[in-house]
């Protein structure tokens, strides 16, 4: 079995760790306020101050708010202010809640779901306390100070006691970026409560959000007396698919706001890849059912992705393979491909095409290239420092592409295949050399290496589109000729473009630009796009102006998301490849001659690439045909 794909964890403040936690209805014996912000839309009663250009406090999933340096456990809906992302004034982000009344209750406590990593970036630190307010918002108090974990959920419980017999309570999440560039601070499942009775919730449930198949994994949950009365044992159930089973635990003394976490080992079976729901109930308290059956359920979603092992151009790699459990017969097929130093199983994580698998029904594979002599992965393009690397990728993943095919029936001609950097500039590879295997590709951020563009021949026509930014200090933008950077000669993006538009045979037919419906990324995103005459063999190109090396959607520009504009793309490719020289443009033009690409008349022979000089000037590269 290879690296296990951990998921973010989560836990209670009080004493415990839980992974994927989804928080229910959390009700005692009095509900004083409650938001989960499943609505999507900022809720009617609560209130912000900021001084951030962003907007400050935004409601979404996490897909929606997160950012390159600080990822967002998924929690559904949630609150949250991102100072990653727009590296703005946030030095005083307050969230207020609507006003609360104390005045005739005993006691009460807050309780809601936190995300905060309590970073520090160049000698800044970022904070998050709770605070209140008696005056309307004039003057606040900190009741608590949050200190944060990395990368995990936290259920907070703070105890109110000293607002008791207050009328008018504000409760105020204060974020501050500590005058830095830091990260940010989402919430979920806010709570004021009164507790009285017995009222035992189950507020996480543990799991693995992303495990290999196959396997038997975990599962472990997390319990919060919000009662008055002692819980001295539970029983919960829990099921998945056709699995399911019941345990009780006993010899617990659980008091007002006391935590218990549970776990029971690899009882879940994921057999193959796919997604799965995990969903566990406290079905008793005390031998006896609790006051407050709302609060009793909880269930998480579980990816599974195979993980395999297949030898090809070198050595044995691994791979790993996502197909929904739902996909229809002889789905298409996209391989992901991961950059320089980076792992297939990073592109598993942050890229979201498992998500678009699910939506489209299409299969997934993440290929894992080799390392180099410094020990850093990679696909062999060609670099100038990999002058000695021998390793044959495209043999690699044709070869994967066929085990794949007939092992899952899939349908081997629609396969596609994107990549970042590295990974990108080997699409462009597998254009040239594997035309008959891939019917599109969509390289982002990446380079036509100026070996590969003088000996690209390929027989049929890959559509190709280019997400590119223009202050891209990687993959240059306005190339590199005179290697100057250390990668090897490669040209300008639009110099790329064009090469493969002349190939084959293609016009300009549309340009413009998307909108941009996110000002706090700095950069615009224009398009063209080449044709001819509605056919389906195409080039586009998407400039990202201002925009780095990056994957827009998930860290710099945020007016696209360069996975789903790739599956786009793939999805209006050619059902049927066409041979290079196949495009004849319309017009009134005529052949002068043809020529080799010395200019050399010759006799053509099958394979040869050639160029056909017209009476307008125009130059079109073809494959000689048999």
């Amino acid at each position: 079995m290879g690296p296990y794909l951990r998921g973010m964890t989560q836990t209670i403040r009080m004493s415990f760790m839980a992974v994927a936690m989804f928080c229910t209805s959390i009700s005692a014996q009095t509900t004083l306020l409650q938001e989960n912000f499943d609505a999507g839309i900022f809720p009617d009663g609560w209130t912000q101050e900021t001084l951030a250009s962003d907007g400050g406090w935004l409601v979404g999933e996490s897909a929606d708010l997160q950012s390159q340096y600080w990822p967002i456990a998924p929690h559904g809906n949630m609150l949250a202010t991102n100072d990653d992302g727009c590296d703005c004034d946030k030095s005083a982000d307050y969230l207020i809640t609507p006003a609360v009344d104390l005045s005739g209750v005993e006691n009460a406590f807050f309780a809601f779901s936190s995300y905060f990593d309590g970073g520090s970036y160049e000698g800044n630190d970022e904070s998050a306390s709770v605070e209140y307010s008696l005056d309307g918002g004039d003057t606040w108090s900190v009741l608590q100070t949050l200190t944060g974990s990395e990368g995990i959920w936290e259920y907070e419980v703070i105890d109110l006691q000293d607002l008791i017999g207050e009328s008018n309570v504000h409760l105020a999440l204060n974020y501050g970026d500590g005058g830095g560039w830091l990260f940010g601070w989402a919430i979920d499942d806010v709570s004021v409560l009164e507790p009285g009775g017995l009222d035992l919730a189950l507020i996480g449930l543990e799991a693995e959000n992303t495990v290999l198949a196959p396997s038997d994994e975990d599962v472990a949950g997390t319990v919060v007396n919000l009662g008055l009365d002692t819980v001295y044992s539970y029983t919960v159930a829990w099921s998945m698919g056709s699995a399911s089973g019941e345990t009780t635990i006993d010899g617990v003394a659980l008091g007002t706001t006391d935590s218990h976490s549970f776990s029971l080992n690899g009882v879940l079976p994921f057999d193959l890849s796919g997604g799965y729901t995990v969903a566990a109930e406290i079905v008793s308290v005390n031998g006896g059912s609790d006051d407050q059956a709302s609060n009793n359920t909880q269930s998480v979603d579980v990816t599974a992705i195979f993980y395999g092992e297949y030898t090809g151009g070198k050595d044995l790699r691994e791979y790993y393979y996502y197909e929904p459990s739902d996909a229809p017969d002889n789905c298409p097929l996209v391989f992901v491909m991961h950059g320089y130093t980076g792992t297939a199983e990073s592109m598993v994580e942050w890229t979201g095409f498992n998500e678009l698998a699910d939506e489209f029904g299409f299969a997934v594979c993440y290929p894992q290239g080799t390392t180099d002599d410094s020990g850093e992965p990679f696909w062999n393009v060609g670099y100038a420092f990999h002058e000695n690397e021998y390793v044959d990728d495209v043999e690699f993943v044709t070869g994967l592409k066929g085990l794949l095919v007939e092992s899952y029936g899939l349908d081997a001609d629609r396969v596609f295949g994107t990549g970042f950097s590295n990974g990108a500039d080997f699409c462009y590879l597998l254009a040239c050399e594997a035309s008959d295997e891939f019917r599109a590709v969509a390289p982002i951020a990446g380079i036509l290496m100026s070996d590969i563009q003088s000996e690209c021949a390929p027989e049929y026509m890959v559509p190709i589109l280019e997400i590119h930014g223009t202050d891209d200090d990687v993959s240059l933008y306005e190339g590199d000729l005179k290697n100057v950077d250390g990668w090897g000669s490669y040209p300008s993006t639009p110099d790329a473009m064009s090469f493969f538009v002349d190939l084959f045979g293609l016009a300009l037919e549309e340009s413009g630009n998307f909108p941009d419906v996110v000002g706090w990324d700095e950069s615009t995103v224009d398009y063209q796009k080449w044709g001819l005459d509605g056919s389906c063999p195409q080039v586009w190109l998407y400039t990202v102006n201002g925009g780095g090396h990056s994957w827009p959607g998930v860290w710099g520009n945020q007016d696209i998301e360069a996975s789903r504009e790739a599956w786009e793309f793939f999805a209006q490719a050619c059902s049927e490849p066409l041979s290079v020289g196949e495009l004849i443009p319309s017009g009134d033009r005529s052949l002068v001659r043809v020529t080799d690409v010395l200019g050399r008349e010759v006799n053509p022979t099958p394979g040869m690439l050639l160029m056909f000089q017209y009476s307008d000037g125009t130059v079109e590269k073809r494959i000689a045909a048999e």
